[in-house]
C-alpha cells in the first residue's frame, strides 16, 4: 500500500468509526439535562403538597462541524413528551423545607449524519420512538426570604431508556450520570417581576458499550417576566450549555471537541385554578446560536403544572 492508499483508508476508518459513534462531545451530541427546563419561579419551592407536571417538546436542530480528518454534519429532529411529580414535605432540613422528586419521558427521534473525508462521504440515518433514561431526585431543599426564595436539588439519571450501540439513534444513553442544581429567584408580588435562574452541573460516566465517557457539563437557565394580567407573565427564557471538561475513554477516538449552545426566546406564562386547585400553563420558545460540536437550531414547548 502506497502512501496515498494508507491516507485514504485511514480516512474511511475514521468515517466508519465516526458513523458508528456519534462524533459530537457528548456521546449523541446531547446533554442528559433538557436545555431550558427550569424556567420562570424556578428557585420558588411550591408549599407542601403535590406538584404534577407534564411537557410537551419539539426540537429541530443542525450541525457542520469539523473532525478528524474531515467534517460531520447532522440533522436532529425530536419530539419528547415528559412527565413529572414532585412532593413537597412538610419536614424541614437546614431551615428548609424537604422535597424529592422523579421523572419519565418518551421521545421520537429522527437523525442524519454525514461524514465527510478526503477518502469518501458517508451516510448513516436512524428514526425511533421509545423511553428515555429516567430521572430521580432524592434531595430536594428550598428556603424562603421575603421577596427572594431559593433552593438545592441534586438529580441522577438511570440508564434504562431504550438503547442498543448498533442503532444509528437512541432515546436511552446507557450511562449513569448525576447533577447538583441550585436556583434562585427574585419575584415581586406587587409588581409581578420575576427574575429567576438555575444552575446544573452533570457529572457523566463511562457507556460500557462503547468505553466513551462523556465530559461534564455546565447549563445555565434563566426567565425573566413580568406581569401584564394578574394571572398572565410575559417575558424571556434562555439557557446555556457548556460543555467542562473533554471527553475519555478507549471509545472517544476524536479527540477534545467540547460542546456549548445558547438559546433565547419569548416566554408565557397562565395561571389559572381548576376548582381550588392551582394551574399553570407555561409556553416557551427557544432560537438557539454561537453552537459548537453540537446541533444549533429551535425548540417550542408547553408545560402544564398542578399543584395539589
Amino acid at each position: 500500500m502506497n502512501a496515498r492508499e494508507h491516507v485514504a483508508a485511514v480516512a474511511a476508518a475514521f468515517a466508519c468509526i465516526a458513523l458508528a459513534h456519534p462524533a459530537q462531545a457528548i456521546e449523541g451530541g446531547q446533554s442528559y439535562y433538557l436545555k431550558g427546563y427550569r424556567d420562570f419561579m424556578s428557585g420558588v419551592l411550591p408549599a407542601p403538597g403535590v406538584q404534577v407536571r407534564s411537557d410537551s417538546i419539539s426540537y429541530s436542530g443542525s450541525e457542520q462541524s469539523r473532525i478528524r480528518p474531515g467534517r460531520l454534519g447532522v440533522e436532529l429532529r425530536t419530539y419528547s413528551e415528559i412527565f413529572g411529580l414532585t412532593v413537597v414535605t412538610p419536614y424541614r432540613i437546614l431551615g428548609g423545607h424537604y422535597a424529592f422528586a422523579g421523572r419519565v419521558a418518551g421521545s421520537r427521534v429522527d437523525a442524519e449524519r454525514t461524514v465527510m473525508t478526503p477518502a469518501a462521504t458517508t451516510f448513516r440515518e436512524g428514526a425511533i420512538t421509545g423511553f428515555n433514561d429516567p430521572v430521580i431526585s432524592p434531595l430536594i431543599i428550598g428556603w424562603h426570604a421575603g421577596k427572594l426564595h431559593w433552593n438545592f436539588a441534586t438529580a441522577l439519571w438511570v440508564p434504562v431508556g431504550s438503547y442498543d450501540a448498533k442503532r444509528a439513534v437512541n432515546t436511552g444513553k446507557n450511562y449513569w450520570a448525576w447533577s447538583p442544581q441550585v436556583a434562585a429567584t427574585y419575584f415581586d408580588p406587587a409588581t409581578g417581576l420575576d427574575l429567576s435562574m438555575a444552575a446544573i452541573y452533570v457529572f457523566n460516566y463511562e457507556n460500557p458499550e462503547t468505553r466513551y465517557r462523556s465530559g461534564d457539563v455546565f447549563h445555565l437557565d434563566f426567565a425573566v417576566g413580568h406581569y401584564v394580567l394578574p394571572n398572565v407573565t410575559v417575558g424571556a427564557v434562555g439557557y446555556m450549555m457548556q460543555q467542562m471538561s473533554a471527553d475519555e475513554g478507549s471509545g472517544n477516538l476524536l479527540g477534545e471537541r467540547k460542546a456549548r449552545v445558547f438559546g433565547i426566546g419569548p416566554g408565557l406564562k397562565f395561571v389559572t385554578k381548576a376548582g381550588e386547585t392551582p394551574v399553570t400553563l407555561v409556553a416557551k420558545y427557544y432560537r438557539e446560536f454561537s453552537a459548537e460540536n453540537t446541533t444549533e437550531g429551535n425548540s417550542a414547548s408547553l408545560s402544564l403544572r398542578v399543584n395539589f
